[in-house]
């Protein structure tokens, strides 16, 4: 079973925390942090600094929790693949900043939902890798912020791998040149009909948006994708192994679906038409040459 041992500290080791820059790309292109269209009574809320916040800030990442799902609604990070650096996995560790009940944390009686197969990984949502960049001391603390519980979901053991694992990387070849700068947003999507496994609603597509500054053309650039573990779910806590189904989908589709918006960056989405509201198809994707940008 995955360990229980995870580590605490307290709401006042966070207070260096920046989280996640909208301005990232440049001061002209802003990418605000997405807002909840449905429900937005779910996201979760607490005390940050003497005022009520929704976002959990973390070192070049911020993120926000469902309050009924126990799992974060969107984890949005900044990618600088100039500075990028290498860190070694650390334990992973509760938020004090929350109350321990609004994580999905587990127990000691072996109900816990994360573990060895047949149960379930904690899935990063926003990649280990990606706020692992800057100064040796911010890169550490990318590092450690990303092994997190509100940035984990359950997803199957090897499904962070292939297309969906490598698109931040793919997108930074495209960024350009003189800046190597990406924003990428993530999350499951969560719904009411999501298979009840190990006590825990366990999310079955995932989908994640990427926007940089188009390395040929020099304008901003959205892209949207979605991926399933639907084919590795069975109800009887069982697995069947076959075709991961990765996505690029319209941004619209995705906002529509996981209840959010991304405010402008629907516009800047190759899968919009530009001279009619309707998007074009998702396309399935087998290799990275597939993607449109």
């Amino acid at each position: 079973m995955t360990s229980l041992a995870i580590e605490r500290g307290s709401p006042a080791d966070y207070a260096d925390r920046k989280g996640y820059d909208a301005t990232f790309l440049g001061a002209r292109l802003r990418i605000d942090l997405p807002t909840k269209t449905k429900r937005p009574r779910d996201l979760l809320t607490f005390e940050d600094a003497g005022r009520r916040t929704s976002e959990l800030k973390y070192m070049h990442f911020s993120l926000a929790m469902s309050r009924k799902r126990k799992l974060c609604v969107w984890s949005a990070v900044n990618i600088d693949g100039s500075s990028g650096r290498s860190a070694h996995r650390t334990s992973w560790k509760i938020d004090p900043r929350i109350a321990r009940g609004d994580q999905l944390v587990g127990d000691e009686g072996g109900n816990d939902v994360y573990g060895e197969p047949p149960h379930f990984s904690r899935g990063h949502m926003t990649r280990r890798e990606d706020p692992v960049w800057g100064t040796l001391a911010d890169a550490k603390l990318g590092n450690e912020d990303s092994m997190h519980l509100t940035n984990a979901v359950p997803q199957i053991q090897p499904f962070n791998a292939g297309i969906w694992n490598g698109l931040e990387d793919y997108a930074l070849e495209h960024a350009r040149e003189d800046q190597m700068r990406i924003s990428v947003i993530t999350g499951p999507f969560l719904g009411d009909k999501d298979p009840l496994m190990f006590g825990t609603q366990i999310p079955v597509e995932f989908w994640k948006v990427i926007a940089f500054i188009h390395d040929e053309t020099g304008a901003l650039t959205a892209t949207g994708y979605t991926m399933s573990q639907r084919s590795f779910l069975q109800p009887a806590e069982r697995f069947v192994f076959g075709q991961y189904e990765t996505w690029q989908e319209p941004i619209t589709v995705i906002e529509d679906r996981a209840g959010l918006s991304f405010g402008n960056l629907r516009a800047h989405d190759p899968l919009r038409k530009p001279r009619r509201r309707e998007a074009a198809p998702p396309v399935e994707l087998t290799d990275f040459v597939e993607i449109t940008f």
